[in-house]
């Protein structure tokens, strides 16, 4: 397992998560996780293993949801577990965001994605011409017209919306993206685009991303490291390349073995996607 250097840009120790009294069992037990500026970490495992919770915990949500964290997560020297409320609003957004698994939660769906955006930059400091500027602009990155501002989610395919939360994340200039199952939902086309974005969003803002995923195989061609997650636990945190060609923990052979084949073949996975053909709508 990697160590944790004091001069990692997040660091987790010892982070336990519960829920319920403080005698239960936890849900999380990192001993120990980091990812450094401009990373991309893989966070892997089986469903219900706790990949999630470890992403909203770093954010400060599973606390708002009643969960007891004790341990340390420092996110450029400032320890996260302490800080109040007020002050991880403040982080959420300008440095951290979350890019779920169902984008169109992320969305009230009786308001255009538009003002979501906008309030979000308005919240973090910009003018109201500032944030529309800014808001039209990170679209247009993204692949998308600025009108879609007035559109609302339900007239959006999961790939645009992702898109839009992307450019949300990238209109704030945030530098630690962790990204819940982002492309789980959509077609392999969607799916390379939502991977370029974020690659983008690295090499424009020196951005580190936490991407969550069941998938080994996307993993191991987008990240850096790859860290499996099991019953809580980190059992194996190891270069993208090293872990997938010679695992160390069973767990891992296991889920590199029910990656989906054909013909004996691995998947072609996301980035492996066809240039050609008709736009998906994505």
């Amino acid at each position: 397992m990697v160590t944790v250097q004091d001069t990692a840009w997040l660091q987790l120790r010892d982070v336990h998560v519960r829920f319920g009294a403080a005698d239960v069992e936890p849900v999380v037990r990192v001993d120990e996780l980091s990812l450094e500026e401009g990373e991309f970490l893989g966070l892997a495992g089986e469903s219900g293993a706790g990949k999630t919770t470890v992403g909203l915990t770093v954010l400060g949500l599973t606390r708002r949801a009643g969960a007891h964290v004790s341990g340390s997560i420092r996110l450029a020297g400032e320890e996260l577990l302490s800080l109040p409320e007020r002050r991880l609003r403040q982080l959420r957004g300008s440095t951290m965001t979350l890019v779920p698994q169902n984008p169109a939660a992320a969305f009230n769906p009786v308001l255009p994605v538009g003002v979501t955006v906008l309030r979000a930059l308005r919240l973090h400091g910009r003018s109201r011409a500032g944030a529309r500027r800014r808001a039209a602009a990170a679209l247009e990155r993204v692949g998308l017209p600025a009108t879609h501002l007035t559109r609302y989610p339900h007239q959006l395919s999961g790939g645009q919306l992702q898109r839009v939360a992307i450019a949300l994340a990238s209109a704030l200039g945030t530098r630690l993206l962790i990204a819940d199952e982002p492309t789980s939902a959509l077609d392999v086309r969607a799916q390379a685009q939502i991977c370029t974005l974020l690659t983008d969003l690295r090499a424009e803002h020196g951005t580190a991303v936490l991407f969550i995923s069941h998938d080994l195989a996307l993993l191991a061609r987008l990240c850096d490291r790859i860290a499996v997650l099991h019953r809580g636990r980190v059992i194996e945190d190891r270069p993208a390349a090293d872990l997938v060609t010679a695992p160390h923990a069973e767990r891992t052979r296991q889920l590199l073995a029910a990656a989906p084949r054909l013909g004996g073949r691995p998947v072609p996975g996301p980035t492996d996607a066809p240039d050609e053909g008709p736009d998906d709508g994505a």
